[in-house]
Order: C-alpha cells, then sequence, then structure tokens
C-alpha cells in the first residue's frame, strides 16, 4: 500500500475511518479539539490510545492506527481475560482523566452529575487485543462528561453483552468481573446504571440527528433508536433474575 492508497476500515456506523499510509483517518467535528486535547492528555499517562498526527489535505484527522485483534460481536464474545483487562484498562483511564478539563463543545449527550470526561463508547467494536490483554482504544469521538458508573454500565451492555438473551449465570459471572476489576461498584449497581445509561442513548440519537450530526442521522437510517429499545426493553424484563443469581 502506498501513502495514496485508501483502505476502509470495518465498521464505522456514527462516521466511518479509512487506512492511509499506516495512518487513520477520519472526518471531523465541532467536536474534534475537545477529543484531541483528551487524546493529548492521556498520550503520556496510560498506553494504548492514539496519537494526534494533524489534519490532511481533506481536512480529516489523522491519527496513528493501533495493530491489534477486533473481536466480532456478532460471532463472538470477549473472553473472561479480555473484560478483565479492558475493564482494567478503564480503571486507568478514569484515573488518568480525573485532571482533565475541557469547556467542549463535546458530541456526547448531557448526563446528569457528570463528574469525569468518558470515552462513552467502551465496547468491542472500538478495542482491540492481542491473546486476551488489551492493545488498543479507539473511535473518541464521543467522548464527553459522564460518569463512571455511566462508563461501566455501557461495557455491561455490549461486553457481558447485556443486549443479548444470554444465560443468567454467565451474565452474572461476567457482571462481577467487571465489577471486581473496576471496584468499587457492586455488580448489581453496574447492571441498574445500565437501563438509564441506554436510556440516554435511546434519547439523544434522535436530538442530535435533528440538529444536524450526520453520524446520528447514520445511525438512525440503520434502525436506531428502535433497535436498541427494543433489546433495552428484554433487558428490563429480565433484571430480576439476574438480581437473583448476583445474591
Amino acid at each position: 500500500m502506498t501513502d495514496d492508497d485508501e483502505v476502509r476500515l470495518p465498521g464505522g456506523n456514527v462516521g466511518g475511518a479509512v487506512l492511509v499510509g499506516g495512518t487513520v483517518r477520519r472526518p471531523t467535528g465541532p467536536w474534534t479539539p475537545a477529543v484531541h486535547a483528551l487524546l493529548g492528555h492521556l498520550g503520556a499517562r496510560i498506553p494504548n490510545v492514539p496519537q494526534v498526527l494533524g489534519h490532511d489535505e481533506h481536512g480529516r484527522e489523522m491519527l496513528s492506527y493501533l495493530p491489534g485483534r477486533v473481536v466480532d460481536i456478532d460471532s463472538e464474545t470477549l473472553s473472561i481475560g479480555q473484560l478483565d483487562s479492558l475493564v482494567s484498562w478503564t480503571r486507568a483511564f478514569h484515573g488518568a482523566v480525573a485532571d482533565f478539563s475541557d469547556p467542549g463543545p463535546w458530541r456526547f449527550f448531557p448526563v446528569d452529575g457528570a463528574s469525569l470526561i468518558g470515552h462513552n463508547d467502551i465496547a468491542p467494536y472500538n478495542v482491540c487485543f492481542e491473546g486476551d490483554q488489551l492493545v488498543g482504544v479507539f473511535d473518541w469521538d464521543l467522548s464527553g462528561p459522564s460518569t463512571p458508573l455511566f462508563e461501566l454500565a455501557f461495557i455491561a451492555w455490549n461486553c457481558v453483552p447485556l443486549w443479548r438473551d444470554i444465560e443468567p449465570e454467565t451474565a452474572a459471572e461476567r457482571l462481577r468481573v467487571i465489577a471486581a476489576a473496576y471496584g468499587p461498584f457492586t455488580a448489581g449497581q453496574i447492571l441498574h446504571a445500565v437501563p438509564p445509561r441506554i436510556q440516554t442513548m435511546l434519547d439523544g440519537i434522535p436530538v442530535a440527528a435533528a440538529a444536524g450530526d450526520p453520524g446520528m442521522v447514520n445511525l438512525m437510517t440503520a434502525g436506531e433508536p428502535e433497535r436498541s429499545r427494543a433489546t433495552l426493553t428484554g433487558l428490563i424484563e429480565r433484571i430480576p433474575v439476574l438480581d437473583r443469581q448476583l445474591r
């Protein structure tokens, strides 16, 4: 591949990205300066985040490429080791970002009682591994004010995964792994934070789309928020069973 070749990277329901000459190129938005400030802050403090390399001739941001294996959520789930590594990294990330602030604008939806700048989209499709070890966390465009519990709730939604009707014993075990790897929240607290966290997304997508965010328009074209609303309803119906498993 030459520096002029573009290879579209898989995924990217919100924005999409291409690989050019070993660098990732992505479209920007009003939130980009705040995201770049965040990545600059994190670069010397935690591993596995992309480095900002500037902008190309098309106005796209240029980021370092993070090699590794992305787990296919349609056919696989994260191993227990991968889940532990991901949540341990999240704990380190929250420690590293505790002294960071930026007025934005941020892309993420408003969160009551926000206490830190979260990634807000930590999920198998935005991370990569070597074996069980996390080696990359990318797609930071939804970073913004949030809470640690909301971050863990979204991880549980995607990495247990609670959007899927899996065996209650398995779901409870994986919730306990998340709680143990992060602390100080219990598995039950994380479980019960999932519905309000997902509802925040369901409420925010159409508002952001109506305001002109092309990524949110793409999500609506792909079936959101109706698709996630249906899976959230299923989770809420299963919560009493999961609560019994967690006792």
